[in-house]
This record gives C-alpha cells, sequence and structure tokens, in this order.
C-alpha cells in the first residue's frame, strides 16, 4: 500500500475517534499521577502557619452561619448564611466552604485538636478534588479545540505547577487561581465574541475570586478599559465605514454588558460589602494594602477589627493611599512596585533556574511555549501562503486580544508585586501562571490551525505537536 495512502487511512482513524480514546487514557494516567503527588504531600502534622489558623478558626466562627434560625425572620438569617464575614484581610468563601465540614459544637483552641486536624484533611482533600475535577474538564474542553499534546499540556503544567502545590495548605489559593483563570478565559471570549450573558460570567466568577482573596479587580478593569476601546472602534467604523466586517463583536452591546457585569458583581459581593460597612465602617476595607510590611498590618488590622477602634484613629494615620504617599517618597513607591513585580515574575516563573534540577522549573516551559510562538508567528507570516479568504486570515479580534493579553499581565504583575511585601505566605500571585501557559498555547494553536488551512506544509505540524510531546513528558518525569 503506498505510503500516501496509509497516512490518509490513519488520518481518517485518528480524526474519527482516535484522537478521543488516546486523550481519555491520557487523562486517566494524568489522574492517577495527580492523585499520588498529592498523597506524597502528606496531610495535616502536629503544627499549621499561622494563617492557616486563620483560615481554620475563620471557618469555625463561620460555622453557625450554616444552620439558620428562622423563627425571628427570613432575611437576616438568609443573607447571614451567604458568604460575608471578613475583617479585611481573610476572605469569607474558603471559610464559608470549610465551615460544612466543621462540627456544630467545634470551638477554636489554642492547640491543634483531633478535630482541628480532621478539618484540616477534609479540606485539603476538597481542594484536591476541585482541583482535579477542574482539570479534567479542562481537559476535556481543551481537547475540542486544541492538538491533543497541547490539551495534555495545559492541564499538565497548570496541575503540577501550580494546583497541586497550592492545595497542600488550607488555604483559598486553589480557589482564587480558578476563578481567575475563568474570569480571564470569560474575557477573552468577550473579546471574540461580546454575548451579553459572558458580561454577567465575567461580573459573577470575578466577585467569586475577591470573596476568596484580594483580587481580580484588575483585571475586569483591564477588561473594561480594553472592551471599551473596542466599543469605540466599532463604532467609528460602523458610521465612517460602509464595508461590512466578519466580526461577531457587536458594539451595540458594550454598554449593557457593563451594566450586567457589575450588578452580577456587586450581587455576589453584596453580603460581604454589607458586613464590612456594618463592623468596619467601611464597604472596601483595603487597609492591608498600605504597610511596609506584614509583621505591621497584622499587629495594626488586630487592634483594629471593630468600627469604633477604626474611628478612634485620626483621618491622618488611617492606612490609605493618599496617606502612604504623604508618608512615602516618589521612590520608594516605584522601588516597591519595581521590587515586588520582580519578585513577582521569579516566583511565578521560579527565575533564576538552576540546571541542575530543569524539569522542576516553571519558567522553562513558558520560555519553550514563548519561543514556539514566536517561531509559528514568523513562519506564518514569511513561509506559509497568503491568506486567500477570511478563513485562513487570523481572527478578526486578534489585535485587541493581543492588546488585552500583555496589558493585563503588566497590570496584574504590578496589582500583585505591590502586595507581595505585605502578602507573604500562600501562592495567590501563581494565579497569573495559569493565562500565561493558556494563551501562549492558544495563540499558538490558532497559528496552526491558520497554517494547516493555508495548506502548510505537513513537516512543520509534525514538528510542532513532537516539541509539545516532549513537554508533556518532561512535566510528568517532574511530578
Amino acid at each position: 500500500m503506498p505510503v500516501k495512502s496509509v497516512f490518509l487511512h490513519l488520518t481518517r482513524l485518528w480524526l474519527s475517534g482516535g484522537r478521543w480514546v488516546v486523550m481519555f487514557a491520557c487523562l486517566v494516567f494524568f489522574a492517577w499521577c495527580y492523585m499520588r503527588a498529592f498523597q506524597r504531600q502528606g496531610e495535616a502534622g502536629a503544627s499549621i502557619h499561622e494563617q492557616e489558623r486563620m483560615y481554620l478558626n475563620a471557618a469555625i466562627e463561620t460555622r453557625r452561619d450554616l444552620t439558620p434560625d428562622f423563627s425571628k425572620g427570613v432575611s437576616k438569617p438568609l443573607n447571614d448564611w451567604l458568604p460575608h464575614h471578613t475583617d479585611g484581610v481573610v476572605r469569607p468563601l474558603w471559610p464559608w466552604l470549610a465551615a460544612w465540614s466543621v462540627a456544630a459544637d467545634h470551638v477554636p483552641a489554642s492547640s491543634l485538636s483531633v478535630e482541628d486536624q480532621r478539618v484540616l484533611r477534609s479540606g485539603k482533600r476538597w481542594l484536591f478534588g476541585l482541583s482535579l475535577g477542574f482539570l479534567l474538564m479542562l481537559g476535556l474542553a481543551a481537547a475540542r479545540v486544541f492538538s491533543v499534546p497541547a490539551a495534555l499540556l495545559t492541564i499538565l503544567t497548570i496541575g503540577f505547577g501550580v494546583l497541586l502545590p497550592s492545595a497542600a495548605m488550607f488555604s483559598p489559593d486553589v480557589l482564587f487561581q480558578l476563578l481567575f483563570l475563568l474570569t480571564w478565559v470569560c474575557c477573552i471570549a468577550a473579546l471574540k465574541r461580546n454575548s451579553l450573558w459572558l458580561y454577567g460570567v465575567i461580573g459573577f466568577f470575578s466577585a467569586l475570586a475577591n470573596l476568596a482573596l484580594p483580587s481580580a479587580t484588575s483585571l475586569v478593569l483591564v477588561f473594561i478599559f480594553v472592551s471599551t476601546l473596542r466599543w469605540l472602534w466599532g463604532m467609528i467604523l460602523a458610521y465612517w465605514s460602509q464595508e461590512g466586517g466578519t466580526t461577531l463583536w457587536v458594539w451595540r452591546n458594550h454598554w449593557l454588558g457593563m451594566i450586567l457585569l457589575v450588578v452580577c458583581h456587586l450581587i455576589t459581593v453584596g453580603p460581604m460589602l454589607a458586613h464590612s460597612k456594618e463592623k468596619l465602617g467601611d464597604a472596601a476595607p483595603f487597609f492591608w494594602r498600605w504597610f511596609d510590611d506584614e509583621n505591621a498590618m497584622r499587629q495594626w488590622t488586630a487592634a483594629h477589627q471593630t468600627r469604633e477602634a477604626l474611628q478612634a484613629v485620626p483621618v491622618g494615620e488611617v492606612p490609605s493611599y493618599a496617606n502612604y504617599l504623604e508618608s512615602h517618597a516618589p521612590d520608594a513607591v516605584s522601588a516597591r512596585l519595581s521590587q515586588g513585580s520582580m519578585k513577582m515574575i521569579e516566583s511565578v516563573l521560579q527565575w533564576p533556574w538552576s540546571f541542575d534540577s530543569l524539569p522542576q522549573e516553571r519558567g522553562v516551559f513558558v520560555a519553550v511555549l514563548a519561543a514556539v510562538l514566536i517561531l509559528l508567528i514568523l513562519i506564518v507570516w514569511f513561509v506559509a501562503p497568503r491568506a486567500s479568504h477570511a478563513g485562513q486570515a487570523l481572527h478578526p479580534e486578534t489585535a485587541p486580544l493581543v492588546f488585552f493579553t500583555v496589558l493585563a499581565f503588566v497590570v496584574c504583575m504590578l496589582d500583585f508585586g505591590w502586595d507581595m511585601s505585605v502578602l507573604t505566605w500562600g501562592n495567590r500571585h501563581l494565579a497569573l501562571y495559569p493565562p500565561l501557559v493558556l494563551s501562549l498555547l492558544w495563540a499558538s494553536e490558532s497559528l496552526v490551525h491558520r497554517a494547516r488551512r493555508r495548506k502548510m506544509r505537513l513537516p512543520v505540524f509534525v514538528v510542532y505537536e513532537m516539541i509539545l510531546w516532549a513537554l508533556s513528558v518532561l512535566v510528568v518525569l517532574r511530578a
């Protein structure tokens, strides 16, 4: 049988269902590896970190809200049942979820009791199950639009590089990382095709992320800015250009979508805002952001956890952006931003790399994927045949997507970097890694799809998928 006929037969077999058989087998193997790696991390020991104790105590305190008493009314017990308790630092979502595994008669203790250890184990296992379920669903969703190695590499890098280390702690890091990624994906989808329901989902997911950790607001603000510029450009084209385009982004949906986004966001975080206003006298108590170190922040927060204590502080001494600028020189502010951003880069990419343990570095995969993307751009631009119709060209909204991705990473890096000096514990900052990996793979797969439609030569695609398979094997070896 000719080689070409054999190749065509194998291609039909692969496309008719073979790729899904391979994908399901790889997902089963991934789930097994992920479970074994989690078991090796160990569970609760004789002591826990101070921040874990804070979340444990918050969960125990929240437990009484889960059994509402309707004998004295309906609205107040229902409002108390929703996640709302916060002291300005500990957000309510993770204590509310962890409280479901707390016994009704459980009380905080100075030392780690047997019941405390049970709650800690239950919480970590729940985070593990949540992350594994999310990764399996993400793998199936990615396999619909990506190649098999690209879909596998997505869940391998995110799972072993970010979610697995975060699930080892009794903290909301896993929740924030997943919700931040979902918000980012919805922002990308809304910039490609701005259906109104996407705006509502962005508001909902970003609000849940803010209920877990501070905060996904910077990402949403970047989306609002970029989509507003897109609306302005769409309106100009609608009035000044008579040519029809191929875009599915409707500029008339923008402002109604913004209203839906804000409404869904405020409804979701409303109980927390109301509780903060009642208890602290401020619906958004971001006092913790304006300290120079974590110890000072925790001492001040512990001494000012009531409205009366906060009102007794002179206006000029209340931690705020304005007071911070008055007490710090511009050089100190810029130094904190630059140093925090460098800490962000070093932590997210595990820089500097030690070549004796190269497979352990998250940044290696980012560097290789960035190099692959650059090579694909050069190939599509200089080597591949020119596009003959819209289906062979880049997506009509490529420019807003690229602009949003770059600007979002820069703004979130500065935002998270500013907080690095006061939020020194946990893996909150690793929330930037999943969008980074997914954006590189998403862009590479989009270029590959366009190159195939332009009848690009087969060796380019073979080499591309071999690189992705090699990276996937490297991640498994790392695990």
